[in-house]
């Protein structure tokens, strides 16, 4: 069978017979933890190699073709860049993974301030890694005031035919969706599945390029519709600008097949310095133009250490309804109340003081019919209470209870989905439960607690 243009590329990638040491930061690379752009970054240092001291010019054109260089390179290899270059591309996003465990809230903060809307967070890779730093990466995110998406590094490991291919995109879905979810990261949030690794066989070995029979594009669209299954429907792809095309023949990344080019993130790293003015990828919904940025203004951290960087031209990072927000969902084993809170900060205090964090309890909209929550002190650990009617909390005010939220709305009811509520006539606190969850309501029913109706609607 014929070998797709990206094949060629890598089989002389891999050749073993030209490689320099890659461009970048993460010198310690373990087999089952990538960051994102490894392999994309040593097919850069590769193309540069192979055009600074190759003789063979049957081979070179064809790399050339596919270069990541737009034009005859004004220098050998991309510039080290600075946030405070005003000619550069927007920083609208920077990707991290457990290579940048190095960075505390103040670097967040900095990166924040110097205009980045969005991190891109490691979560998995394969079957069997988890960034053991998501977790503090995405609370970190969060008090900074950034927008969250996260990625998952697919492998396909040991994938020698399409319905290999596939099965294995649905697995690694899976994995990713899990693990989401026990990190309760609404279904609302952008999924990135990121593809670049080479082929590699059942032991992890690289025996070759991906082998012509496996179309990424054809898994990736498989990862795509496992991952909607699993209630996560937002999902884009990471891919070198080398393997994207329309041509399923002579590309591995059939952007086609992936919805249009718009749900595509581009890689690729000029030489010298990317301009404001003269944008590349634009086709495509973001491009990650380089992976030497380094953000002055803010931390030493910053000034030594690169970061990937990205232009989001099509706001692919963001959630697809900016106007809803996560309800963090709490428990206190103590008392058995369960409490539900917009307030990161809020979730966070909690649990610092012992409250169970149980995930995100649904999306609230921020329009529609308020939703009040009132606070009775004199019950053991106190108790709160959600209600539409104003004239409910009210009453409830007027024997003793408290306003939360000075009066205000703590929620709105404007949605799809039925929020149900729960009421335990035994119970003095946690007196009243909400959820999403027929199974859970139902059960609760079964234990003998009362009304079954629905509380109001959520997203």
């Amino acid at each position: 069978m014929k070998l797709k243009k990206s094949h060629i590329i890598s089989l002389i990638l891999l050749s073993g017979l030209l490689i320099a040491k890659p461009v970048f930061a993460e010198d310690n690379v373990s087999q089952d933890d990538h960051p994102m752009g490894y392999y994309i970054k040593q097919e850069q240092e590769q193309q540069d190699s192979e055009e600074n001291t190759s003789t063979d010019t049957a081979e070179v054109p064809s790399i050339r073709a596919r270069s990541f260089a737009a034009a005859i390179p004004a220098a050998n290899v991309p510039d080290t860049l600075y946030s405070d270059n005003t000619s550069l591309p927007r920083k609208d996003a920077v990707d991290i993974s457990s290579h940048q465990s190095w960075m505390v809230q103040a670097d967040f903060n900095a990166i924040k301030a110097a205009g980045v809307k969005t991190i891109i967070i490691k979560l998995t890779e394969g079957t069997g890694y988890i960034n053991p730093y998501a977790s503090s990466q995405i609370q970190m995110a969060k008090s900074a005031g950034l927008n969250i998406a996260v990625y998952h590094y697919a492998t396909l490991q040991g994938a020698n035919s399409q319905d290999a291919g596939n099965s294995l995109a649905v697995q690694e879905a899976n994995y990713f969706a899990n693990t989401a979810k026990k990190l309760g990261l609404s279904t609302n949030i952008v999924m990135i599945m990121d593809c670049e690794q080479p082929y590699k066989d059942g032991k992890g070995n690289v025996i070759d390029p991906n082998p012509a029979n496996v179309d990424w594009a054809t898994s990736a669209a498989k990862f795509a519709s496992q991952l909607k299954s699993q209630g996560y429907s937002n999902t884009i792809f990471y891919t070198s600008s080398s393997w994207l095309g329309t041509n399923t023949l002579t590309c591995q990344m059939n952007y086609n097949t992936l919805g249009g080019a718009k749900k595509v993130w581009a890689a690729q790293y000029l030489y010298g310095s990317p301009s404001s003015t003269n944008l590349k990828n634009t086709q495509y919904g973001a491009w990650q133009y380089t992976s030497q940025m380094r953000f002055k203004g803010g931390t030493a951290n910053l000034l030594i250490k690169d970061l990937d960087t990205s232009i989001d031209y099509n706001n692919i990072f963001g959630a697809p309804s900016q106007n809803l927000q996560d309800v963090y969902r709490l428990y206190n084993a103590n008392t058995g109340e369960h409490f539900y809170t917009l307030n990161f900060a809020e979730k966070t205090n909690l649990q610092n003081v012992g409250w169970r964090y149980e995930g995100i309890g649904w999306l609230s909209s921020s329009t529609g019919s308020p939703v009040y929550r009132v606070y009775n002190p004199n019950t053991r650990g106190g108790d709160h209470y959600y209600t539409m009617s104003k004239y409910e909390a009210q009453q409830l005010v007027s024997k003793g209870w408290r306003w939360d939220n000075n009066g205000g709305a703590a929620f709105y009811s404007n949605g799809s989905k039925n929020l149900y509520v729960a009421y335990n006539p035994n119970a003095s606190s946690g007196s009243h439960n909400y959820t999403t969850n027929s199974y859970e309501q139902d059960n609760l029913l079964r234990l003998g607690w009362k009304y079954g109706a629905v509380a109001w609607k959520v997203n």
